[in-house]
């Protein structure tokens, strides 16, 4: 996976309403790390990635120096599938962006709702509330250790860990 250097990261949440015409404000921090034209895909737990195309690029080559025999890799599934669901987009002059049908299908965003954005470094996630609120539910301490741990992390208590 593409490691971004720390001046192209992206971090943070911000919260915009879709208009009624499937327009979305993209926050101002992440416009220009994203840049003029970007990648919008699918992404797990029903959400929409929103990659620069610097680190799109990336994720083409790996997937292009794969043997054939790996088509039965999951992980190289996925990718295949983020490929075949990508837009490239422009936001318009007002920074708005158009969310393509099945995109916002996928992701659960109806227009006049709110839509999510959460920085994850080399890339942008958009959640529909119920989809994020969901997706938090799983967010617990024990999870988060087990996480630092397989991250090779101390399993110390941090502040998430209820006393």
């Amino acid at each position: 996976m593409p490691q971004p250097s720390s001046s192209n990261r992206m971090w943070g949440r911000f919260e915009h309403s879709m208009d009624d015409k499937a327009r979305v404000i993209v926050p101002i921090r992440f416009r220009e790390k994203l840049g003029e034209e970007f990648i919008l895909t699918t992404g797990p737990g029903q959400q929409i990635r929103a990659y620069p195309i610097a680190a799109w690029e990336e994720y083409e080559e790996q997937l292009e120096s794969r043997s054939v025999n790996d088509e039965l890799n999951n992980d190289l599934i996925y990718l295949q599938r983020m490929f075949g669901s990508c837009e490239f987009v422009k936001p318009d002059r007002e920074f708005r962006l158009t969310i393509a049908r099945h995109l916002r299908e996928w992701a659960g965003l109806r227009e006049g709702e709110t839509v999510i954005f959460i920085g994850n470094g080399s890339r942008v996630e958009l959640w529909s509330r119920q989809n994020w609120e969901t997706y938090m539910k799983d967010f617990t301490p024990e999870r988060v250790g087990a996480a630092r741990r397989a991250l090779g992390m101390s399993d110390e208590r941090s502040s998430l860990t209820p006393s």
